[in-house]
């Protein structure tokens, strides 16, 4: 008898937790089971192990552990396979892959139940997801050239230097976020016909547009206008696409000026005179209200900017705040990213405490031998600034998300108390240096961190193991 064989691939948004969650969880499966397996990864390193022609055509079953779109996807058209969300197979690892064994090789394609019947708030948060996914690239390189001149600068002057260029060609691509996030929401929603004037209306939103045309007074609508012009663009493209109908021979004039010229004037129109005046003024609201309020404002601000942070970690209202506070960074002196740099970082490296701590101390025994490995990996994530590490905690344990809300509102607000000020969209251990009161800021990672490793050891059952 031919042994079975399952081929997957798994792609997450941020391209590093799930990603690489739902890639093992498959793995060990089908070992268990002795099933021959090959996993392809599209994660934040590229495609790893990626599945050949001959690898979909001799496998038993096919399975796209997804959340957003793949590279090469044309690759499984007509080729039976399952398609589910990562977080969904993680969960329910047994169900799906032996429904994807059990596939009937007559249908091309089938997705999950769940899938199936996602209501329209999971398809408005995957359309997101997939966007900020094209997003965080944009915001880590041009974080990192701003490091590098910066911290240079601390050394020796970069006035009229190649560093200075490096600062501020990393400021600028910084500015592009939005543009870029619009751009691959229109795309996630109806493909390259969209993307570049989900590109536009994305220019339109932020600060490029404001500084290119010199408009005084101009609020930008940022990431909620980008949001909201990424959707239109996305739904009027395909709705073109769809209901205007020509001949063949006539399909390039269709995609390449009817449709382009519909949608450009379009929404210009609805940039200008509805999502950036609405956003804008929305935006002007709440810069006013939290900097008129002082101190006190800052501190309210900071504290939602470190509850949606540490929520779900990496997940939409992660991503959300981090988008949010990215846009008002040095709008004046209430906004700046500590919040979101400590409450990024805090969950992650307050699990590796907690398997540190772990019946040391008189403190509760809670972990398996297995979730001590995963808790220093945890513990590594977090210098690094990956908040992704504590995921499986709160998946095994959801009690611990006001937890981990509590260690980094309470991380934010002791790095207030002590002056401490990122401005710098860098987490990670070389981005430390560069807040004011470095001390400070580590005191308060410390102090958050702490607070969520106390919060798992006695939230948690106790081990078996």
């Amino acid at each position: 008898m031919t042994k079975q064989k399952i081929v997957a691939v798994t792609a997450c948004p941020t391209g590093i937790a799930h990603t690489f969650m739902a890639a093992n969880k498959i793995t060990e499966w089908a070992k268990q089971h002795n099933i021959e397996v090959k996993v392809e990864t599209q994660g934040s390193d590229g495609v790893k192990n990626r599945l050949t022609a001959q690898d979909i055509a001799s496998a038993t079953a096919v399975v796209l552990a997804i959340d957003v779109p793949i590279q090469d996807a044309e690759r499984f058209d007509n080729v039976p396979h399952l398609k589910v969300r990562t977080q969904e197979l993680i969960k329910h690892t047994d169900r799906y892959l032996d429904q994807a064994l059990s596939l009937d090789k007559t249908v091309a394609h089938i997705e999950n139940d769940a899938e199936n019947h996602r209501s329209a708030y999971q398809i408005f948060i995957g359309h997101i997801m997939a966007a900020i996914s094209y997003m965080l690239p944009v915001v880590v390189m041009g974080g990192l050239m701003m490091a590098t001149a910066k911290i240079t600068g601390q050394f020796i002057g970069i006035e009229n230097s190649p560093f200075s260029v490096l600062d501020k060609l990393g400021f600028m691509t910084i500015k592009f976020m939005y543009p870029v996030f619009a751009m691959y929401l229109a795309f996630s929603i109806a493909g390259k016909p969209a993307l570049i004037p989900g590109l536009v209306g994305g220019i339109m939103s932020d600060e490029v547009y404001k500084r290119f045309f010199d408009i005084e007074n101009f609020m930008p609508s940022g990431f909620f206008g980008a949001i909201g012009i990424g959707f239109f663009v996305g739904y009027l493209v395909r709705w073109l696409n769809d209901n205007i109908h020509v001949r063949q021979q006539l399909t390039t004039i269709k995609t390449m000026l009817i449709v382009p010229l519909i949608t450009g004037i379009t929404l210009v129109m609805v940039m200008e005179y509805l999502i950036n005046p609405v956003f804008g003024s929305l935006n002007q609201l709440m810069v006013t209200f939290f900097t008129s309020a002082g101190d006190t404002g800052r501190g309210f601000y900071s504290a939602m900017i470190a509850a949606g942070t540490a929520f779900d970690l990496g997940g939409p209202i992660n991503k959300a705040a981090g988008s949010v506070a990215l846009g008002l960074n040095g709008v004046s002196e209430t906004f700046d990213l500590t919040a979101r740099e400590l409450a990024i970082v805090i969950p992650s490296i307050g699990v590796g405490f907690a398997a540190f701590l772990n019946g040391r101390f008189g403190l509760p025994a809670v972990f398996s031998s297995e979730e001590k490995t995963v808790g220093s990996t945890s513990l590594l994530l977090g210098v690094i600034g990956i908040s992704e590490g504590a995921i499986p905690f709160i998946l095994k344990n959801p009690r611990l998300i006001p937890v981990f809300m509590a260690g980094a509102v309470s991380g934010a607000l002791l790095a207030i108390a002590l002056g401490v000020k990122q401005t710098l969209p860098l987490p990670a251990i070389w981005g430390w240096p560069l807040a004011t009161n470095v001390v400070g800021y580590l005191v308060s990672v410390l102090a958050g961190s702490l607070i969520c490793a106390l919060g798992v050891l006695y939230l948690s059952p106790k081990s078996t193991d």
